[in-house]
């Protein structure tokens, strides 16, 4: 656990923290897979027009991923890339080549070039936008299950909304997946611990008939 581990979590059964610790660990290995995945289906949209390292490089920037987290998802995204067949099917899409070439050596050939690279570019940012909101969509998922698992963990320790916050905050998600996580498991957790409306009112659901005048 992070050093800024909250006194109510140290004070839980030593087994509940070894769980928990290894149910963050778990979470930590498939965010890490799921960048990976996300960055090789980047690099594979990219394969035409770029080298490997650089559509990589996009990802990172994309995700704004750094430290260790950067360079665990670039050894494990060349690694799916080490893969025989993955690598196959990426060969026939490598970089082909974007250069200036000879037909652009008249002014009105340059204009073109030029308008051409323009092009080029607005279509890559707008696949950059594409690409990370497939990305966050991906990480959300991830980490809805995951924190689903610190909430049986915790089942009988705390309520479910500090069991999911505490996984917010131990995986240190990014500010701009928080709202989304929270919201997708709360609004699952509220299927089972929300009262029935039949419990409420008893065996009859109908409501209660308008007393007359």
């Amino acid at each position: 656990m992070p050093a800024s581990t909250p006194l109510w979590l140290q004070r839980l059964p030593g087994d509940i923290r070894r769980r928990l610790e290894l149910a963050e660990a778990k979470a930590r290995e498939a965010q890490s897979e799921t960048h990976a995945q996300q960055a090789l289906e980047l690099v594979a949209v990219l394969a035409p027009r770029m080298p490997f390292d650089e559509a990589l490089d996009r990802y990172v920037e994309i995700m704004k991923l750094g430290g260790d987290e950067e360079e665990i998802v670039r050894t494990r995204t060349l690694s799916l890339l080490s893969d025989p067949d993955t690598g196959a099917d990426l060969a026939r899409e490598r970089h082909r080549g974007w250069g200036f070439d000879w037909r652009y050596a008249t002014p009105l050939g340059a204009l073109r070039f030029i308008r051409r690279q323009l092009r080029r570019n607005a279509e890559e940012d707008l696949w950059m936008e594409l690409a990370a909101a497939r990305a966050q969509e991906a990480l959300i998922r991830t980490h809805f299950k995951h924190a689903l698992g610190f909430v049986d963990i915790l089942e009988d320790e705390a309520p479910p909304t500090q069991a999911v916050s505490l996984y917010i905050d131990q995986m240190a998600i990014p500010h701009v997946l928080v709202h989304s996580v929270y919201q997708r498991v709360l609004a699952r957790l509220a299927e089972k611990y929300l009262p029935r409306l039949a419990d409420a009112v008893g065996d009859d659901p109908s409501p209660p008939a308008p007393r007359g005048r």
